[in-house]
């Protein structure tokens, strides 16, 4: 599994999660070409799960398994208007941005003078740096486990 398709599964969790602090009323799948693929109401959707190279959305009434290879990504946005509604610029600095990491070290590539933080799956804040310059980030003290890292508003998972 990739890292953006990683980093797009765990903020979708996180969103349906926190789904009812948002405006937005549907969860839409965008394919790989950039067209609105399948759209549900957030409120029919009962769960999310990853099965094999399948994300399932879970209904009321049915059952829908979407191929994750098939999904560029995952929005959420109005029911009646499937384009998303928050997204005003698209920068596309932060497409060049990238993580590499091994037990020892995150290595951020295309960017520098950043603001970096990461956080753990239970949103405790585990390192933040706002004057970030491009110097590998030491993460030999932290346990095994997934962890989110924000650059200058760009985010992805790491797993360690």
């Amino acid at each position: 599994m990739t890292r953006r398709l990683q980093s797009i599964l765990v903020l979708t969790v996180m969103m349906l999660c926190g789904g009812a602090a948002f405006a937005q009323s549907a969860m839409t799948f965008y394919d790989t070409n950039g067209w609105a693929r399948e759209s549900w109401r957030l409120q029919d959707v009962g769960k999310v799960t990853f099965d094999g190279g399948n994300i399932v959305v879970k209904l009321a009434m049915d059952t829908y398994a979407v191929d994750m290879n098939e999904v560029l990504s995952i929005k959420f946005t109005d029911y009646e208007e499937p384009d998303p509604t928050s997204i005003v610029k698209i920068d596309t600095d932060a497409a060049l941005v990238r993580i590499t990491n091994d037990e020892n070290a995150i290595r951020i590539l295309g960017t520098r003078d950043a603001s970096v933080a990461i956080w753990s799956m239970t949103g405790q804040q585990i390192y933040d740096n706002r004057r970030w310059q491009g110097e590998e980030i030491n993460i030999s003290h932290l346990d095994r486990g997934i962890y989110i890292i924000t650059i200058n508003n760009t985010t992805f998972k790491f797993k360690k």
